[in-house]
C-alpha cells in the first residue's frame, strides 16, 4: 500500500490554510498601519521638540502679540542643528519635505507648535 496523502486531504489543508491567511492578513495589516501611524506622531513631535529647543535659545524671534505668526523650516533646524539631517515620513517612507514648516503662534502666554500640513512632503 502506498504512503502518502490523498489529494482530498491536500485540498482540504490548502482551504484550511487559505482560512488561516484571510483571518490573519487584515489583522497584520492594521497592525502594520497602526504602528505607522504612531509612528508619523512620534516623528512630529520631535520636529516640535527641536522647534521648540531652538527658540529656547532664538527667544528673541518668537511672535510677540497674541494671534501672531512665525514660521521656520525643516531645513532650518537641520542647518542649526536641532534635528537630525534624516526624518522619514513613515507613511511615504520618503524624507519629509525640507520646505515643511512648522508654524508658531503667540496665544496668550504660551506659544502653539504645529507641523503645516499643507507643506509636508509626501504625505
Amino acid at each position: 500500500m502506498n504512503k502518502g496523502f490523498t489529494l482530498i486531504e491536500l485540498l482540504g489543508v490548502i482551504v484550511i490554510l487559505g482560512i488561516l491567511a484571510m483571518i490573519a492578513v487584515p489583522v497584520i495589516d492594521n497592525s502594520v498601519n497602526k504602528s505607522k501611524d504612531n509612528l508619523y506622531v512620534t516623528q512630529e513631535s520631535q520636529i516640535i521638540k527641536g522647534t521648540k529647543d531652538y527658540y529656547a535659545e532664538h527667544i528673541s524671534e518668537l511672535p510677540q502679540n497674541d494671534g501672531d505668526v512665525i514660521t521656520i523650516t525643516i531645513q532650518e533646524l537641520q542647518e542649526a542643528g536641532y534635528l537630525p539631517l534624516e526624518i522619514k515620513n513613515p507613511k511615504t517612507n520618503e524624507d519629509f519635505a525640507p520646505t515643511t514648516t512648522i508654524l508658531v503662534t503667540k496665544e496668550g502666554k504660551g506659544f502653539k507648535y504645529e507641523l503645516d500640513k499643507d507643506t509636508i512632503g509626501g504625505a
